[in-house]
């Protein structure tokens, strides 16, 4: 993650604009929010996050305090319609960059004017989409001077789940029964199943409500021919999710997003402590069936609600209307935790010093809920990656790798053997395209392609230049995955038979060559045999060669 200073001085102080929404100053509390070390916090000066969705552009101000929780200084949001470009043409038009541009500058004033020192903007579905992209956040950086990261599903996943899990921290429902967590964007729907609190399968649909409507924007027919539409995409996609998922094992449903808590308003009423509402399972659904029976006029005029927000409402309420049936849930959960609460929590844990070690334990849940769904040899497939694990330590010196590559690595090793699935002949290019298109819970697609090549690697031939998936990654990239394919290659072959044999292995320097040394039990000349051949990459890549022997025995 990168928080980035401010590349210019600071601009005048904002100008009100009648169609920004902006509250603030008020010294309200982040939900979950947790506070930076004090000797990373500078002076509890303020920091801010931005968020562009595919409906609206929005912006927190928090200040960083030594001690207790980060607060709130401002909210600012702006309705700028960037999904209803991306998702009809796949382009964004000159008049709404425009838009979002004007916006962006106000945003910019407002953290100037609280003496903003650092900052992470992101955009989702509707940027991530638009062909024009590069272009448009150009734009962005020459006009207001600020970068925006471009994240995907399994990042926004992983940030709204550590605002989730600090929202509940006080809750034991997490930890309890499985729970499905569900956020219905403009753009897609995050869902994320989790077994005693930790995601195990995780992806991101084609379920946004923005993208639902314009896919019925020349649609002329009747309000109820729409919905039957809308439904029957909506039951269409669930289907498929249902074959990724568990989905009637959930006995908790965590429903996120603006259109859950306005259904929460409206049924359990606006209560004084907003951190996480209960909404019995009957009124939730009820209401989620009235409100589809009403067109947008009658929204507008029930609710008080702007068009924008109604044009959402429907489709939003409808994809969590089918989920939460699929479900034995009794009852909704709606946690104040937002993308931004994340992404502020976040900032904090990297001041902290935690990168995504903090989510091992849920990376590697997911790692293994995937293993299962492919029939791994679960035995076999968690040795090897502790030995990896072990050997990546004993090597430390030597790669200069740190503790996101560690990760990368022990999930490439539950995960080299998973294209025996598909066939036991050439299973590790099997593997590899299985894992390119895989998810798992708080990793990128960049750190997927990473990992899938580096288990493509773990037998058969070295990475090569007529290897298309390798050569798609930037030189650090193939770098990365050739110091961590030569480990697993090597750890592999200390379990040749399955028989988890070798209990641990040391790296030790003998003059110009490495002595593996192991522990183990039993015959381990098959260990041995397969460890040397397999030790050519460890040898191209570290310049070293390698020999083998027992602990307390001979070469």
């Amino acid at each position: 993650m990168d928080v980035y200073p401010f590349g210019r001085p600071p601009m005048t102080p904002p100008t009100p604009d009648p169609a920004d929404s902006r509250d603030g100053p008020g010294g309200s509390e982040l939900v979950g929010a947790r506070p930076i070390a004090p000797d990373e916090a500078p002076g509890g000066r303020p920091m801010a996050v931005l968020d562009m969705g595919a409906s609206a552009l929005r912006l927190v101000v928090a200040e960083m305090p030594p001690e207790g929780p980060p607060r709130v200084l401002e909210e600012a949001s702006r309705a700028v319609a960037l999904g209803k470009d991306a998702f009809t043409s796949g382009r964004l038009g000159a008049p709404t960059i425009e838009a979002a541009l004007r916006a962006l500058e106000g945003f910019r004033r407002i953290m100037d004017s609280y003496g903003v020192v650092g900052y992470r903007a992101v955009a989702t579905s509707a940027v991530r989409e638009a062909l024009n992209r590069d272009t448009f956040l150009d734009r962005v950086k020459m006009r207001t001077g600020i970068d925006v990261e471009v994240i995907d599903g399994s990042e926004e996943n992983r940030l709204t789940y550590m605002a989730v899990r600090e929202a509940l921290r006080d809750d034991e429902t997490l930890g309890g029964a499985d729970s499905l967590l569900v956020e219905v964007g403009g753009g897609s729907a995050d869902i994320s199943f989790l077994r005693q609190g930790a995601p195990v399968y995780s992806g991101t649909y084609a379920l946004g409500a923005i993208r639902m409507r314009q896919n019925l924007a020349s649609w002329h027919g009747s309000h109820e021919q729409r919905v039957r539409l809308f439904r029957r995409h909506v039951q269409n996609i669930v289907e498929d999710i249902r074959r990724e998922m568990p989905l009637r094992a959930a006995r908790q449903f965590v429903a996120l997003g603006g259109d859950a808590r306005f259904t929460a308003d409206q049924t359990v009423g606006e209560a004084r402590d907003r951190r996480v509402r209960h909404v019995d399972r009957e009124p939730f659904l009820a209401f989620c069936e009235e409100t589809a029976a009403l067109d947008d006029d009658q929204l507008v005029e029930r609710y008080r609600l702007p068009q924008a927000r109604v044009e959402s409402l429907a489709p939003a309420l409808l994809v969590y209307q089918e989920l939460l049936l699929e479900t034995q849930a009794t009852r909704v959960l709606v946690p104040e935790a937002t993308l931004r609460a994340g992404l502020l929590l976040d900032m904090v844990r990297t001041a902290e010093g935690h990168g995504i070690e903090d989510f091992s334990k849920q990376v590697l849940a997911s790692a293994a809920a995937l293993g299962e769904k492919y029939r791994y040899d679960e035995s076999h497939a968690r040795h090897v990656a502790h030995l990896a694990t072990r050997l990546f330590d004993e090597l430390r010196s030597e790669h200069g790798l740190g503790e996101r590559a560690r990760l990368i690595l022990e999930v490439a090793a539950l995960l080299h053997d998973i294209g025996a699935f598909v066939s036991l002949r050439g299973h590790h290019k099997h593997g590899q395209y299985v894992l390119s298109a895989a998810e798992i819970f708080g990793l990128s697609r960049e750190d997927m392609a990473v990992i899938s090549n580096v288990a493509r690697y773990h037998r058969r031939a070295s990475p090569n230049k007529s290897h298309l998936p390798y050569m798609a990654l930037d030189s650090e990239a193939r770098v990365l995955v050739n110091k961590l394919a030569a480990i697993l290659r090597v750890t592999n072959a200390l379990d040749a038979d399955h028989l988890q044999k070798v209990r641990d292995v040391r790296m030790l320097k003998a003059g110009d060559q490495w002595v593996l040394e192991v522990d183990g039990a039993g015959d381990l000349t098959i260990e041995r045999l397969a460890a040397l051949a397999r030790a050519d990459l460890l040898t191209e890549v570290f310049g070293h060669k390698v020999t083998f022997r027992e602990a307390g025995g001979q070469q």
